[in-house]
């Protein structure tokens, strides 16, 4: 293997990164990718100050975020868990503005309840009365499980 030897490493990381960074990959699809690349190409200790430096350049100039020291500490996973997290409970608050917005359209206007009701639901239930919303000729049909 052409690159046993750690210092030829550097080089072939790099072009990896370049092409991640230039493929525009979603930022959490990135550091997987990036992940993989830094458990199988590792560098020696003085190069990896070099490596750095070459990719916070690379990161200025494509505006792609690079997070390998804090997420050797641990930190870039509770990010991208933070990142998974929000864009859950985006999705459950756009479905819960979605069927309500539906059901005032199609039942009128309706009590505070109904709206703390669907503000409370997990996404499943959501997922079923968007679905039942279809079908319903009453409001309580909306509501079936």
């Amino acid at each position: 293997n052409r690159h046993r030897d750690k210092r030829t490493r550097l080089v072939p990381k790099l072009q990896l990164v370049r092409r991640l960074q230039h493929y525009g990959y979603d930022p959490v699809v990135a550091m997987q990718v990036y992940r993989l690349i830094e458990w199988m190409i590792a560098l020696p200790e003085d190069l990896e100050a070099e490596f750095l430096q070459t990719v916070e350049t690379l990161t200025k100039e494509n505006e792609m975020t690079y997070v390998t020291l804090i997420e050797r500490a641990g930190h870039a996973r509770g990010h991208a868990e933070g990142l998974v997290e929000g864009k859950a409970e985006g999705s459950v608050e756009g479905q819960s503005k979605t069927l309500l917005l539906q059901i005032q359209r199609r039942f009128g206007p309706q009590p505070d309840a109904i709206a703390r009701r669907i503000q409370a639901a997990t996404a499943a239930q959501l997922e079923t009365w968007l679905l039942n919303i279809l079908d319903a000729t009453e409001l309580d049909d909306v509501f079936r499980d």
